[in-house]
Order: C-alpha cells, then sequence, then structure tokens
C-alpha cells in the first residue's frame, strides 16, 4: 500500500470500529435488558448469559457493518476537507477516485465478513439461541417460584404461594389457569411441589390436599371438586418461545430451507416473503460498498457544518435505506413486486445517488439539497411537455 492508502485507511478504522461498537450496542441494549433479569432475578450464570448473547451478535453484525463503513467513511473524508488535505491531495494529482480506492478496499472486506454472517453464521446461530434457551429453562431458570407474588412466567398460568419453602416447594397456593378460555379454574392446595422432566420440557406442580373451582361460562353454573392430590401440568416455554420449537422461523432458516420451504408454500400460498428474505442475505452485504461510494462525497458535503451534521446526514441515509428495504418486503408481500427487486431497491435507490454524488463531487461541483429539487422539478416539467406532445 503507498503511504497515502495507509493514511486514509487510519483516518477511516477509528470511526469504523466506534460506530460498529456502538451501532451493534444499540441493536443489543433491548435484549441485554431481558437477558439481565435472568441473571437477577432467576440466578443464571453471567456465563450462560454472555454466551445467550454472543448468538445474537451475528444477526446484529449483518445490519450494524455496513452502518459502520458509511459512518467511517463520511467521518474520516469529512476531517480531511475540514483540515484541507482533500485540496493539498488533488494539488498532487490525487483524483477523488483515487483517494475512494482504499475506502472501497475496505468495504469490499467489511462486504465478505457481513455475507458470512448473514448467509452462513446468522442462521446458524440463531437457531443455537434458540435451543441454549430451552435448554436454560428446563436446568434453572424458571423453577423458582417467589412467595407472596403473582408470579405470571408461564403463559395464561399464574401462580401464588403464601410462603416458599425451597426453590421447588411451597405452601399456601392459589393458582389461575386460563389456558382454556372455555374453562377457566382457579386450583387452591395447602401444599405445592414442583418437578420437572427435562426431556419433554414440562413442569409439573404437584399438588395436595385442594380444590378445583370451576365455572361454566355459558351457564353460569359453579362447580367444586375436593382432592387429596392433583398434578397440573406446565409448558415451560409457551410463554417464552410460543410456538412449536421445531418450527424455524425465516431468520433461523438456511438458504437451501428458505428455497424448499418457499417451493411448498408455492403451492398453495404466497411465497414472496420467503423468497424476499431469500435475496436480502445476498443484497444486504452489498450495503457496504453502496455506503463505501456514498459515504465519501457526503463527508464533503458536511465538512462545513462539522461532524455532528455529518454523523445526522449517516443516520437520515440509515433511515432511508431502512424504509426502502420495509417498504420493497410490504410491497412484494402484498404481490406488487417481485421479490429480487424488492430486495435489491435500497441498494438501487442509495447505490444511485451515491454515483450522482460522486460525479458532482469529481466535477467540483457543489452539492446542495435545493438542487436536488430543482433537478427534480426540471424533470417534471420534461415529463409534462412529453405528455402534452403526446396529448397533441
Amino acid at each position: 500500500m503507498k503511504i497515502i492508502d495507509k493514511y486514509i485507511v487510519r483516518e477511516f478504522m477509528p470511526p469504523f470500529l466506534l460506530g460498529l461498537l456502538l451501532f451493534t450496542f444499540v441493536l443489543l441494549i433491548n435484549r441485554i435488558f431481558k437477558l439481565t433479569e435472568l441473571i437477577v432475578n432467576k440466578g443464571v450464570p453471567v456465563t450462560e448469559v454472555l454466551k445467550l448473547i454472543s448468538y445474537l451478535m451475528p444477526s446484529f453484525l449483518t445490519l450494524t457493518i455496513p452502518m459502520a463503513v458509511l459512518l467511517a467513511a463520511l467521518v474520516a473524508f469529512g476531517r480531511l476537507s475540514t483540515d484541507s488535505e482533500i485540496i493539498a491531495l488533488k494539488a498532487t494529482g490525487f483524483s477523488l477516485f483515487r483517494m475512494m480506492a482504499p475506502v472501497f478496499a475496505v468495504s469490499l472486506l467489511a462486504m465478505a465478513a457481513t455475507a458470512y454472517f448473514s448467509l452462513y453464521l446468522g442462521p446458524l446461530k440463531a437457531q443455537s439461541f434458540k435451543k441454549d434457551l430451552f435448554k436454560l429453562a428446563q436446568s434453572r431458570a424458571y423453577m423458582g417460584i417467589e412467595e407472596s407474588v403473582f408470579n405470571d412466567s408461564f403463559k395464561d398460568v399464574v401462580i401464588y404461594a403464601q410462603k416458599s419453602l425451597s426453590a421447588n416447594e411451597m405452601e399456601g397456593v392459589f393458582i389461575s389457569d386460563e389456558r382454556n378460555p372455555n374453562e377457566p379454574h382457579v386450583i387452591i392446595a395447602k401444599k405445592g411441589v414442583m418437578d420437572m422432566n427435562m426431556s419433554s420440557g414440562y413442569a409439573y406442580l404437584n399438588l395436595y390436599d385442594g380444590s378445583i373451582h370451576n365455572k361454566e361460562n355459558k351457564s353460569g353454573s359453579y362447580q367444586e371438586i375436593n382432592f387429596d392430590k392433583n398434578i397440573l401440568s406446565i409448558n415451560l416455554f409457551e410463554k417464552l418461545l410460543p410456538g412449536d420449537e421445531s418450527k424455524k422461523s425465516k431468520r433461523e432458516m438456511t438458504l437451501e430451507e428458505l428455497r424448499s420451504v418457499a417451493r411448498e408454500v408455492s403451492k398453495t400460498g404466497n411465497n414472496y416473503p420467503l423468497l424476499t428474505e431469500y435475496y436480502k442475505r445476498f443484497t444486504i452485504p452489498l450495503a457496504c460498498i453502496i455506503f463505501g461510494i456514498i459515504g465519501p462525497p457526503l463527508g464533503l458535503f458536511s465538512r462545513r457544518s462539522g461532524r455532528s451534521t455529518g454523523i445526522s446526514v449517516a443516520l437520515v441515509v440509515f433511515a432511508l435505506y431502512y424504509l426502502l428495504m420495509k417498504g420493497g418486503e410490504n410491497m412484494a408481500a402484498g404481490g406488487r413486486m417481485a421479490p429480487l427487486m424488492a430486495a435489491l431497491l435500497p441498494n438501487l435507490v442509495i447505490g444511485a445517488f451515491g454515483v450522482w454524488l460522486v460525479y458532482n463531487s469529481s466535477q467540483e461541483k457543489k452539492f446542495s439539497f435545493s438542487e436536488i429539487s430543482n433537478t427534480y422539478e426540471r424533470w417534471k416539467r420534461t415529463r409534462g411537455r412529453r405528455k402534452r406532445g403526446e396529448t397533441s
């Protein structure tokens, strides 16, 4: 590498790493709070929670690496332009395209890493996250019942214990069971002991010396059944991960599984959402190249307004990319756009804007949003004249 290439890469890497850390933390923070509750309330080891967080990282890095590329390119070129180093480089014969070469090279490496996370590691770790969460629930997370508290850790079942003798033994038990909306009932027992079947994932609450109280919704009749012993079975995972454990979401499917399921769904319904997810696995990594193109000219534009404005511009580009991505997904789901075009839509729009910015910057043309508005107005007038000509 030439000295100038190393110099630009050194300007690029610190904001890239900082942006990667910041954006990943912002996306993780909601999950971190939920997983931290396992440590505080359920006594789960920190190492187990950290392992779960590591399983989430690939899917988040798929999004945050392209975001970090844009922020780094924008900040690096903004700093070089603020200190008039861009002018000095141009005076010595370096064009904007030549100065963008090291950024483009780093963007290619970022694209390769993002593709690895998107195509392979992301789905794999999403499956591992789900499996470990099931094992965690089986082993310890939901065993303890707090005394004098209405425990709603289980779906549609609320358990109240006047006294907890141990993690799985309690006295003065009150249970509200609404799993069957047509037959809700209340169970009262003097004592309860929780057992767990590790293979099935069910908890069995052995209740002693109590009664079951039923009220028919339609007839309004009331029924009380006394018992010496009764066993209440509870699915540990219904609230944590509703649905069938063996059923994978789109995020957990590999490329081959997405294609296979899409073929099956096409026989009876709309498979566009699955195909859009399939193509997105390939198009999201391309955002690294797109952001590597649009970042430098945006950095030159934001030099007069300071670094904070540059970051604000980056956030606007992120928001626009996300809106285009979600808009394409919705149109594809409704059958109004082909899945491949829906997946490519944000890259095509942002990429075209980036090429236009690079061209204007290389020609020493000043960029302003008013120019975009004027170009759009000229296009509308031209289109109007063409329509009037066709009508006549």
